[in-house]
C-alpha cells in the first residue's frame, strides 16, 4: 500500500488522542508522544497497530533504536504500516550492531506488492551483506540493482563505491608493525597508516635515547642521571612497539567503523525518501 494509502487508513481507524499525538511527533515532541502514548488504553487490532508505530516512531526520533525496533516489530503484518515498520525496525537493528537479526526480518518479509519494494528490499539486504562483511551475499543482491527507483538509485551505485573500498582496505600486520618499529622507532606506526604519531615516536624515543647516551658519555653507567634516562627511553622504545602493534588494530577499526557509517548512512537515506 503506498505511504500516503497509509496514513489515510491512519486517519480512519486511529480513534481518541492518536492525530493529537502525530501533531506531536510532527513537532518533534517525542517525550510527550511517549507519555500520552504509554497512557492510552487498546481496544482494535488497527488502534494498536497505531499505536505501536507510533511508539516505535517517537523512540526512533529519540535515537533510541533497540526499544524502536522493537515496538515497530509489534505492528502486525495486517496493517497497512507494517512493510514501513518492518523496514525501520531492521535499519534501527542494523544501526545497534545486531546485524544478524536486522537481515532475519528483511528477508522474512515475503508478499510484497509489485514495484519499488521487492527492490528496496534486495537493496537493504544488499547493505547488510556489506555491513556483515559477506561479500558473496552482497554480490548476489548487487546483481540486482537496477538504478530503476529514484529513492536508492544513487544509493545502489554507492554500496558498490563502498563494496570496492572494503576489499581495497590494506592488510597490516600487527607483528610487522612491532618489528618495523623495533628497527626504527615510529615506522611501524607510519606502516600502520598512523604516520603523525609515527614521526612523532621517533622524535621522542630518540631524544631521550640521545639524553641517555649522552649521560653515559658524560657520567658513565653507573650515574643516577644516567641510569634514569635510559629506563625512560627503554619505556618509550619499548612503548612505541607495542603502540605500533595496537596502531595496526586501531586503524583497521577506524577504516571500517567509518565505512561502516558510510553504508548505515545510505541505507537510511532511501528509507526516509520512500516513507515520508
Amino acid at each position: 500500500m503506498p505511504v500516503a494509502a497509509a496514513f489515510v487508513w491512519q486517519e480512519e481507524h486511529a480513534g481518541d488522542g492518536l492525530d493529537f499525538i502525530r501533531y506531536l511527533l510532527s513537532r518533534g515532541d517525542n517525550n510527550e508522544a511517549l507519555f500520552l502514548l504509554e497512557e492510552l488504553p487498546g481496544s482494535t487490532p488497527e488502534r494498536n497497530d497505531s499505536v505501536a508505530f507510533l511508539k516505535g516512531w517517537a523512540l526512533y526520533g529519540q535515537k533510541i533504536l533497540g526499544p524502536s525496533a522493537a515496538a515497530l516489530l509489534d505492528v502486525s503484518e495486517k496493517s497497512p504500516l507494517y512493510i514501513r515498520s518492518r523496514f525501520f525496525a531492521a535499519y534501527n537493528l542494523a544501526h545497534t550492531g545486531d546485524i544478524r537479526r536486522a537481515r532475519g526480518i528483511v528477508a522474512a518479509m515475503n508478499g510484497l506488492p509489485e514495484g519499488m519494494e521487492p527492490a528496496m528490499k534486495n537493496f537493504q539486504l544488499g547493505g547488510m551483506a556489506l555491513l556483515a562483511r559477506d561479500y558473496d551475499a552482497f554480490t548476489t543482491h548487487a546483481a540486482s540493482f537496477s538504478g530503476r527507483y529514484h529513492a536508492f538509485a544513487t544509493q545502489e551505485a554507492r554500496l558498490q563505491v563502498h563494496h570496492q573500498s572494503l576489499l581495497a582496505l590494506p592488510a597490516r600486520s600487527p607483528l610487522v608493525a612491532g618489528v618495523l618499529s623495533a628497527a626504527v622507532p615510529g615506522l611501524g606506526k607510519i606502516y600502520a597508516g598512523k604516520t603523525g604519531e609515527g614521526i612523532a615516536a621517533f622524535i621522542y624515543t630518540m631524544a631521550f635515547g640521545f639524553t641517555a647516551y649522552d649521560f653515559y658519555r658524560g657520567a658513565g653507567p653507573q650515574s643516577a642521571l644516567f641510569i634514569v634516562s635510559a629506563g625512560i627511553a627503554s619505556v618509550f622504545y619499548a612503548g612505541n612497539i607495542w603502540g605500533s602493534a595496537v596502531a595496526v588494530n586501531r586503524k583497521k577499526y577506524e577504516r571500517n567503523h567509518e565505512l561502516d557509517q558510510r553504508i548505515l548512512f545510505d541505507l537510511h537515506i532511501p528509507l526516509r525518501n520512500a516513507f515520508n
